[in-house]
C-alpha cells in the first residue's frame, strides 16, 4: 500500500506536530521527569516509519524499523552524555558535546546492522546499562515557568523531521532513514529546555525519565522490524503498537518506584 502524495504530505505536516503538542502540555503539567519517560513513547518515530513504509514499502520500512532499533543506542548516548556534562557545563557545551557523541555512536550502529545478528541484543544491552549510568540528583519540586515558545519550537521541530526524513529516505537508505526516525528530537528539545529554564537538576531528571521510558520504543521498534516481513503493514503496526503501550504501562510500574 502506497499513499498519495497530497494525502501523506497533509498528514506529515499535522500528525507529528499535534501529538508533539499534546506531550508539551503534558511535560508543562508534570515536569521533566514524567516527561522524559514520556518522550520514550513512539510520537515521532512511530508516525515516520509509517509514512516510510506507505511510500517505500514493507521491506523498506522493516529495515528502516531495524535502523530505528538500532537508533536507540546513539539516543541513549547523546541522553546520558547531556545529562553528566549538564554537571559542569553551560547548555551550549552539553548540546555540541552531546550530539558529536550522537554523531559518533550513529555511525557506528549503523555499521552494526550488517553485522552478526547476535548484535540486535545492543539496543537493549544500552537500555539496560542506562539504568546505572544516568546522574543520581534529588527531585526538585520547584514551581517552573514555561517560555511561551517551548510548545511551538518543538512541532516545527517535529514537523521538519518529518518532512526532511519522508523526503530523502530513498536516498538516505533504509539504515540511516531508520536512525534519523529516533533521532533524539523530543530529548534535546527537553534537556536543553529543562537546562536553560531549571538547571542540571530537571535535566537529571528528564533524563531519568528518558531512560526508563526508551523500553518502550524499543518494542515498537523490533516488533515491527519482524512484523513487516511477515504480515500486511496495518496489521504489523497495529501489533507493535499494542506491545509498545504494554511495555510502556509496564515501565510505568517501575518509574514510580525509581528514586533519582
Amino acid at each position: 500500500m502506497r499513499g498519495t502524495g497530497t494525502d501523506l504530505l497533509i498528514l506529515k505536516l499535522t500528525i507529528v506536530p499535534l501529538a508533539l503538542l499534546l506531550f508539551g502540555i503534558i511535560d508543562r503539567r508534570h515536569g521533566p521527569r514524567v516527561a522524559g519517560w514520556l518522550s520514550g513513547f513512539p510520537i515521532v518515530g512511530g508516525p515516520l516509519l509509517l509514512f516510510l513504509t506507505l511510500d517505500q514499502g514493507a521491506g523498506f520500512g522493516s529495515q528502516a524499523a531495524l535502523g530505528a532499533y538500532f537508533g536507540l543506542v546513539p539516543w541513549l548516548s547523546f541522553a546520558m552524555t547531556y545529562a553528566w556534562c549538564s554537571r559542569i557545563l553551560p547548555w551550549f557545551w552539553c548540546t555540541l558535546i552531546s550530539f558529536a557523541v550522537w554523531t559518533a555512536v550513529a555511525v557506528l550502529s549503523v555499521a552494526l546492522q550488517d553485522d552478526p545478528r547476535w548484535l540486535e541484543l545492543l539496543p537493549f544491552a544500552a537500555f539496560l546499562g542506562a539504568q546505572f549510568c544516568f546522574p543520581r540528583g534529588e527531585p526538585s519540586d520547584e514551581e517552573r515557568e514555561h517560555v511561551w515558545w517551548g510548545l511551538p519550537a518543538r512541532m516545527i521541530a517535529g514537523a521538519s523531521l518529518t518532512v526532511v526524513i519522508t523526503q530523502f529516505s530513498a536516498a538516505l537508505g533504509t539504515h540511516w532513514s531508520g536512525l534519523f526516525t529516533t533521532f533524539p528530537v523530543m530529548g534535546s528539545i527537553i534537556a536543553i529546555s529543562s537546562h536553560l529554564q531549571y538547571g542540571r537538576h530537571a535535566v537529571q531528571e528528564a533524563v531519568a525519565g528518558l531512560a526508563m521510558g526508551l523500553a518502550s520504543v524499543g518494542v515498537f521498534c523490533f516488533c515491527l522490524y519482524m512484523l513487516l516481513s511477515i504480515t500486511g503493514i496495518w496489521t504489523a503496526f497495529s501489533l507493535s503498537l499494542l506491545a509498545c503501550t504494554t511495555a510502556h504501562a509496564l515501565t510505568w510500574l517501575l518509574f514510580k518506584q525509581k528514586k533519582v
